[in-house]
């Protein structure tokens, strides 16, 4: 058994193999005002301890982001850590959801997430890592596609292209101008957004991932940094979708683009429409603050905003 150390705020466990330290804090907002019903912000943090891990640089970090499960690693004086933050609401219309989700991420954030950075030395690593935790990599039960069509249809009634198959749904957002897909227009700049079902991840098994690709006319220079500024200025903010994914290197190339795993052992009602609808509102913050078009994300184009609205 694990003992939980109770403190001031939450709940801190020293995880007894010298993993490291996890610790789960409830922060009181400071203001409340009746347009934001946010009233206290969850954030769930695992410190790694080095001996056995890989030594990561700052690209290796943003690499390792591309494989995170609840939360984006970041360096913090030479030690790995990693962190996800939950606002809550006073008007919260999932409240069972969103307490699932912060209990599941506080019990399986550092088993998984030094499993995840150990993975990354070798295939032998990586499959010795799976198999420690035999977690099921495929659903016994189907995925109803009446959900996917659900979520196609409410993104088509806002106005913006969407559509799906048996397992994924898929959408565009523009991040400039008027023309909401490059089906229509080739030099259009949509973001593409897609929430598939059922995948298998490397370490955490089977569930949903969400993710967000940016129309980069090239990958930028400072595609590491870009990463780990988004992660960083997504926690700055008081009302935020969830802050359970990360930004990234992905792809040869190494492009920044934003990725949501969340492990599931069978179908979840709901979770195709919860999880494109913070895409939409992720792409739609970084859109209207440090997109720029045909150049591409702009860091210091304007100081960081509260979230506003996707469309």
């Amino acid at each position: 058994m694990h003992s939980l150390e109770r403190t001031e705020n939450g709940y801190r466990l020293v995880h007894p193999s010298g993993a490291g330290t996890s610790t789960l804090r409830v922060l009181p907002v400071a203001q409340v005002r009746g347009d934001l019903p946010v009233v206290a912000i969850v954030e769930v943090l695992a410190e790694y301890r080095a001996a056995g891990l890989p030594s990561f640089h700052s690209v290796g970090v943003q690499r390792l982001n591309a494989m995170a499960v609840y939360g984006a690693y970041d360096l913090r004086d030479g030690q790995l850590r990693q962190t996800a933050q939950f606002s809550l609401y006073s008007t919260e219309s999932t409240a069972h959801l969103a307490a699932q989700t912060i209990l599941n991420a506080f019990a399986g954030q550092l088993p998984i997430g030094r499993s995840v950075a150990l993975a990354v030395s070798s295939a032998a690593a990586l499959e010795q890592q799976r198999a420690h935790h035999e977690l099921p990599r495929d659903w016994k039960a189907p995925l109803h596609e009446d959900e996917l069509k659900a979520t196609t249809a409410a993104l088509q009634a806002r106005g913006i292209a969407a559509a799906n198959n048996a397992t994924t749904a898929w959408a565009e957002l523009a991040m400039s101008g008027d023309c909401p897909s490059r089906a229509i227009d080739p030099k259009a700049e949509p973001a593409l957004l897609e929430v598939n079902a059922g995948v298998a991840h490397p370490i955490a098994g089977a569930g949903y991932l969400a993710t967000v690709s940016l129309p980069f006319a090239e990958p930028p220079q400072d595609a590491a940094e870009i990463s780990r500024r988004l992660n960083a200025l997504e926690l700055e903010h008081v009302d935020f979708v969830p802050r359970i994914g990360a930004w990234g290197l992905h792809g040869s190339n190494d492009l920044p683009a934003y990725r949501c795993f969340i492990p599931c052992a069978e179908p979840n009602g709901g979770m195709h429409m919860a999880m494109m609808w913070g895409c939409v509102q992720r792409a739609a913050w970084l859109r209207d603050r440090f997109w720029v078009a045909q150049r591409g994300i702009v860091l210091d184009k304007t100081p960081g905003g509260e979230a506003g609205s996707a469309v």
